[in-house]
């Protein structure tokens, strides 16, 4: 029997489940509960009852005996109410052994009670539960809010981060193209009173030297400035596609001969494999042209002399898709491969931001703008591709995977 009631008074109205199977037990343990002022919705015998119960009822919380008949006990009842109604549940036992206390540890429990319970514990234990639930439900609550913040201000910072460098590249683009059309004047100027004929060749190799500095630094600003407004356009959905078919076995080899006489003057080696199987790939040319060769170009950059470069395209049967590749089976991927030094793990997630450089390399022996591998993810995506990297054993592997169509109507 349960001990007396001592004189309590509950604030709030609070509903309670009872979980017990021994009908006497039942009885006396909602009624002690009834006099500390508790409402008791209902009085189940099993776990299967007691879930269900749980559900169409929602009581403040449960009080659940362990050993209970059937093919689930108390504590696998407990597991799952809280796992799908998050409602507290207290333990109530008549065995107190060390498996029972470890099953019932690995739970998120709320209390666990000895057979018989005086009315006190009952009343401390149930305080004690919802006043620890309500606690953690004001934490995860207040830690969810903050979260939200952050995340609000986060993205108000990247998005005056973004209308700042569109409007930047916006006012760099006149200036530099006027500095570029400037230097060709100059440049033609300059032939027409042939260089070659001045006295003093010093002067003339230097004004040489300085229109090339010139001009390749024009270039480097204009191509940022362009990198910029692109990933600015396909982030806003402004950066339209013109798709076409691409027989790869015939443009591949041309677009690549472009970088033969920086390879060769490297002393790097080459190995182009496009295999027969591949249909023509539906997709836009200067946008895919933009992506291989700036990923053919840091190849050549971060192969060290007597190095290798390697570019392979296969068609690929996806036979357990992703989501972004659930919408269709049939791809074509494009592998752009290097040696040299591994990228570190920690950094190859990185590689992929805006403006990102590996800390260990050498900025003024590699150059760029941290813009190149950003602007080519961005480009992938578009084209409703995947792109990722792996770096291990002086292997630098860039794999691509574009649906062989990416007209919008084979790929909604």
């Amino acid at each position: 029997m349960l001990n007396p009631a001592p004189n309590v008074d509950t604030s709030t109205e609070i509903q309670l489940l009872i979980v017990e199977d021994e009908p006497s037990l039942a009885i006396a343990l909602q009624e002690t509960l009834e006099s500390l002022g508790y409402i008791v919705l209902d009085v189940v015998d099993s776990a299967i009852a007691a879930i269900e119960t749980a559900a169409a009822r929602r009581p403040n919380l449960v009080l659940m005996d362990i050993e209970l008949p059937g093919e689930i006990d108390g504590i696998q009842a407990a597991e799952q109410i809280w796992n799908q109604l998050h409602i507290p549940v207290i333990y109530l036992s008549e065995q107190a052994d060390k498996r029972t206390l470890d099953r019932a540890a690995l739970t998120v429990s709320f209390g666990y009670l000895l057979k018989p319970v005086t009315a006190p514990e009952l009343y401390v234990a149930i305080q004690t539960a919802l006043s620890r639930y309500h606690r953690e439900q004001f934490l995860a609550f207040e830690h969810t809010r903050q979260l939200d913040i952050q995340r609000a201000e986060m993205q108000q910072m990247q998005q005056l981060k973004e209308n700042f460098l569109a409007m930047t590249s916006h006012e760099l683009r006149t200036p530099l193209s006027n500095i570029k059309l400037a230097i060709r004047l100059l440049e033609t100027v300059l032939a027409r009173q042939d260089l070659s004929s001045l006295q003093d060749q010093t002067t003339a190799q230097a004004l040489d030297r300085y229109l090339t500095i010139l001009r390749d630094q024009c270039d480097q600003g204009l191509n940022t400035v362009n990198d910029l407004l692109d990933i600015r356009s396909i982030d806003a959905d402004e950066f339209p596609l013109e798709l076409m078919p691409i027989q790869l076995e015939y443009w591949l080899p041309h677009l690549i001969e472009v970088f033969q006489a920086q390879i060769q003057a490297q002393l790097q080696s080459l190995q182009i494999t496009v295999f027969s199987n591949i249909p023509a790939l539906v997709s836009d040319l200067s946008v895919l042209t933009r992506i291989i060769s700036e990923l053919v170009s840091r190849a050549c950059s971060y192969t060290p002399p007597g190095g290798q470069i390697k570019v392979t395209a296969q068609r690929l049967t996806v036979s357990q898709p992703s989501a972004i590749q659930a919408v269709n089976s049939e791809w074509i991927q494009l592998q752009i491969s290097n040696t040299g030094d591994d990228i570190p793990l920690n950094e190859q997630a990185h590689i992929f931001e805006p403006f990102y450089r590996i800390p260990q390399n050498d900025q003024w022996k590699y150059g760029g703008t941290g813009l190149g591998l950003a602007l080519v993810k961005r480009l992938v995506e578009h084209l409703m591709g995947t792109i990722e990297v792996t770096s291990e054993s002086g292997w630098t592997i860039f794999t691509l995977r574009l649906p062989l169509n990416a007209s919008p109507d084979v790929n909604p």
